[in-house]
């Protein structure tokens, strides 16, 4: 009886695949780009650029201006919280003036507050609270208020000291206006009656100042 166990089994050869192989390489040669297509993108991606470049340059002035509109009411606030702790005059100073330590000449380049103790509307020793160091940028930071062009000063029960009666543009600008005053993006810090901040968005319009 013949040993059917002593005959090696028939190996298969593998079957090639010539079509299928040719067809990914026509897939891989066609998922490339022509330089026509990457022109056009290219050249897409340039007018949205171009239409959206504004209103994102836009955007940035508005958030800067806000920015800094929200610093300075943090520091009002608390120049009349210490007014009203100390029970005498808390003075905010524009930089170079009443003894402020920050190099400049406008409130852009930045503000201290100080406790008048003796009531000489200048900082001694003793009675800096708060330095602010310049905004940067290109905001204007001014008062169409007379009172308001170098200090502001807060008194005994939190109110803003003023000579000149309370106005309609009774506050702070703030305001980035380089683009014309049509296009200003622009806060006002308006004072109240007790010394509380409010703040008003006069965008697209003239500053006061």
């Amino acid at each position: 009886m013949e040993d059917l166990t002593a005959v090696p089994p028939t190996r298969l050869a593998p079957r090639s695949r010539p079509a299928l192989a040719g067809r990914g390489a026509a897939r891989a040669q066609a998922s490339g780009f022509t330089l026509i297509e990457l022109l056009v993108v290219i050249v897409i991606a340039a007018i949205l650029l171009a239409i959206g470049l504004p209103s994102f340059q836009e955007f940035i002035r508005d958030q800067r201006v806000r920015s800094i509109a929200s610093d300075m009411v943090g520091d009002f606030a608390l120049a009349r919280a210490e007014a009203v702790r100390y029970s005498g005059r808390v003075v905010i100073a524009r930089a170079g003036f009443g003894g402020c330590p920050v190099g400049g000449n406008n409130w852009q380049q930045g503000w201290c507050i100080f406790a008048d103790l003796n009531g000489n509307n200048a900082m001694d020793a003793g009675e800096l609270l708060k330095v602010q160091q310049a905004v940067g940028g290109q905001v204007r930071i001014c008062s169409a208020v007379a009172d308001f062009a170098n200090t502001i000063i807060f008194g005994p029960r939190g109110q803003v000291v003023r000579t000149a009666a309370i106005g309609a543009d009774d506050g702070m600008t703030i305001t980035d206006d380089t683009t014309g005053p049509a296009n200003s993006r622009t806060r006002v810090l308006m004072f109240g009656l007790v010394g509380r901040i409010a703040t008003v968005n006069q965008n697209n319009a003239t500053p006061a100042c």
